[in-house]
């Protein structure tokens, strides 16, 4: 029984952990299946962690600061696109410059606004759902029915995006944009308004992966609070080969190792706590690197392309 509830709660804790990743992820994928790479991932989210908090705190209610997160996210996620889409800037080196400007932003304005006051905000947030009444079932009640509401709408929009890249006509757009862009230059189509809007819509899903850190999972905002969050987003788009939902199920599993690491501090108190700290960055960098290694990334990502549209 102790064991059932321990496996449980680990669970649902992991599938909790790991929503602003898969969140993030599911924006990645996107971008990077028409061609584009934003490391700045990162900044977007915390710009959007920021952004969800004061909106919040001004309207008392979350959901118009998750409207702010995806606004502030789409915003950066255009900048990026401007940038290395229409100005053929490096990619890298503008995400990382975004990266650093949502680090900044975020930082500066939480001191302009919600850090003056000197005593720590209350934050209306996201209360987790009773889906159907069902969330005291035993064992998978917390898990299946008794979790936020963004939780279902990451699963929702990896199903989505996963039927919009393999079943429709604007998927097979957005891969060619990816693969094949002089195939849709000679069909008429504009590659840079494909990437361009890729790139935005995945600035929103970033945005609403910092949202989620801030108003459900620890109900504030603090500095850098990411943690890295976003580079493992990247790291599961890349395993899961550029499969949206793959790409959640990698994040589960970071979302997982996560929940474990900080169930093993109270288990092994011997144990500096930094070491448990850093294992889901270690499996991290392990499935990026076995991963990559069998991977074969959109076309685009590996050398620049300049339409003439």
């Amino acid at each position: 029984m102790d064991e059932a509830l321990f496996l449980s709660g680990l669970l649902a804790a992991g599938i909790r952990l790991a929503t602003p990743i898969a969140l993030a992820a599911i924006g990645e994928t996107l971008s990077q299946r028409a061609g584009v790479i934003n490391v700045g991932i990162e900044g977007i989210m915390l710009v959007g962690a920021f952004a969800a908090v004061l909106f919040t705190v001004l309207s008392g209610n979350g959901w118009t600061g998750l409207l702010a997160a995806m606004l502030a996210g789409a915003l950066l996620g255009a900048l990026h696109g401007y940038f290395t889409v229409r100005l053929k800037v490096e990619q890298i080196v503008s995400g990382i410059a975004l990266l650093f400007l949502g680090l900044g932003l975020s930082g500066y304005g939480f001191r302009l606004t919600l850090a003056q006051g000197g005593s720590a905000v209350q934050v209306p947030g996201f209360q987790e759902l009773d889906l159907f009444g069902l969330a005291d079932l035993p064992f998978v009640g917390p898990i299946l029915f008794g979790q936020f509401a963004l939780v279902y709408i990451a699963v929702a929009s990896a199903l989505l995006l996963a039927w919009i890249l393999a079943a429709t006509r604007l998927g097979v757009i957005i891969k060619a944009a990816g693969d094949y862009p002089a195939a849709v230059d000679a069909a008429g189509g504009s590659v840079d308004r494909v990437r361009f809007l890729c790139v935005t819509v995945g600035g929103v899903f970033a945005g609403m992966g910092g949202a989620f850190l801030s108003t459900a999972q620890l109900w504030g905002f603090v500095e850098n609070m990411t943690a890295g969050r976003g580079f493992l987003a990247i790291s599961c788009v890349v395993f899961a080969r550029w499969n949206p939902l793959l790409a959640v199920l990698v994040a589960l599993g970071f979302g997982i190792a996560d929940a474990a690491q900080i169930r093993m501090q109270s288990y092994f108190p011997g144990v500096p706590y930094q070491f448990f700290v850093i294992v889901p960055y270690v499996v991290a960098i392990v499935s990026l690197a076995v991963g990559s290694r069998s991977s074969r990334m959109p076309a685009a990502l590996g050398m620049p392309f300049i339409s003439q549209r």
